[in-house]
């Protein structure tokens, strides 16, 4: 196991206690195995009733996945299934703001977002810089200069992306949300016995899922349904006390601002407000 996927299981099992954590691996990032480990989390769906959310913690910028007629149409798809099937999809924005390289760890590409996070069937998930004082609550916090974000070339605007500060148009948008990720501040793990530190949206996606877990399981213990796809849920309560406006920072070619912006989305969640908000839904 590496670093990333201990990350993953560490913190996602460390906010959710009681979920069941399952590891889907797929042996190389080529497309062909990807396509592949999506189609066996679909498969397992009917005999994994409670998979009720996903993370992923990887992406392309646009430019260099060739054609919307390519890989993009062949992956979208699974992801339009997963959120049919009431499968919330967290996917990490990238970690080289607003212009990733080809490797997706420079910010010396082009101005891009990358997908998978573009999918209009998942949750975009950005990062931020959190500074906490001495009593472990938020001092400081503003958009990390890490964090992906953009307007995608592949998708058009989903009906639900509106609201305070959604810019005119008719892309797409990344992020959707964000969570804390500058590996400065940094996410504590265990690693082949040694203690790491580590962070990038591939740490606020696992935990936005942890969340998500949590949230279905208030939902369950009120009686209601789980969540279904989240995003036309949140973006209209996202100017209330459910979630923290994050209005400082920039990942490059964008700023954080007023209510939604392309480095923070609409903010992080006040979980305990956005439960009780969708424990209603």
């Amino acid at each position: 196991m590496e670093g990333e996927e201990t990350l993953d299981a560490q913190w996602a099992s460390g906010i959710a206690p009681d979920a069941k954590v399952r590891i889907y691996t797929s042996g190389s990032l080529s497309f062909v195995d990807l396509d592949l480990a999506l189609d066996q989390i679909i498969a397992d769906l009917a005999s994994e009733p409670g998979m009720r959310q996903l993370s992923i913690s990887l992406g392309l910028g646009e430019t260099f996945m060739g054609s919307a007629d390519g890989e993009v149409a062949t992956q979208n798809p699974k992801f339009l299934t997963l959120s049919a099937a009431g499968v919330n999809v967290f996917v990490s924005t990238g970690d080289a703001g607003s212009n990733p390289d080809d490797t997706g760890h420079s910010s010396g590409g082009r101005l891009q977002a990358e997908f998978q996070s573009t999918s209009p069937y998942v949750v975009a998930v950005g990062g931020t810089s959190l500074t906490l004082n001495a009593a472990g609550a938020v001092a400081a916090e503003g958009g990390w200069s890490g964090s992906g974000g953009g307007k995608s070339v592949f998708f058009s605007r989903p009906s639900w992306q509106i609201g305070t500060g959604v810019p005119t148009g008719t892309e797409r948008l990344v992020p959707d949300v964000s969570l804390v990720a500058d590996p400065d501040t940094g996410a504590l793990i265990i690693f082949q016995g040694n203690t790491q530190q580590i962070g990038g949206t591939s740490w606020s996606a696992p935990a936005w899922a942890a969340f998500c877990a949590l949230m279905n399981e208030a939902r369950t213990k009120a009686g209601k349904q789980p969540l279904p796809f989240l995003n036309p849920l949140i973006y209209p309560v996202m100017s209330s006390g459910s979630f923290r406006d994050i209005t400082t920072g920039s990942d490059g070619a964008f700023n954080a601002g007023i209510g939604y912006d392309l480095v923070t989305g609409i903010g992080v969640p006040d979980l305990k407000a956005l439960t009780e908000e969708l424990k209603s839904k």
